[in-house]
């Protein structure tokens, strides 16, 4: 709530929390995807194709705020892709998706997937505006 003070005239206004997390740009949109392989080699596999994507889309898509892979310390079958992008539309849709270097790594992750090598489990999300991702 918000007091302003107008000469002798107090003006009280309420200010809503969606209001404050709104703004006029989109929200980053966010991919929290799953993979449990069934053997190591396939896990391997993946690592060799998913490191050559990975830096295609850090030297290549500046709209991509985050695309990291992260091992399981409980099951060394299981890794957890993070993808945040500044919105949907553009830096995800448009943009990564369209790549060349994910157009070429997307169907040999469902060749593997097709053969059983290989189950996904993944999410979307968009960013509320509570919290923070990083420090400045």
């Amino acid at each position: 709530m918000w007091m302003i003070a107008l000469g002798a005239i107090i003006v009280v206004t309420t200010v809503s929390s969606a209001f404050l997390r709104s703004s006029v740009t989109s929200p980053s949109f966010s991919l929290l995807v799953t993979l449990i392989f069934q053997e190591d080699q396939y896990k391997e596999e993946f690592l060799g194709e998913f490191s050559k994507l990975a830096k295609y889309v850090r030297q290549n898509e500046p709209s991509t705020i985050a695309y990291e892979l992260l091992e399981s310390d409980q099951d060394p079958l299981r890794v957890l892709i993070l993808e945040r992008y500044k919105d949907k539309d553009t830096a995800y849709l448009e943009i990564h998706k369209s790549s060349k270097a994910f157009l070429e790594f997307r169907p040999k992750l469902k060749v593997m997937q097709e053969a059983g090598h290989v189950t996904i489990d993944g999410h979307s999300y968009q960013d509320s505006r509570m919290g923070f991702v990083g420090r400045e």
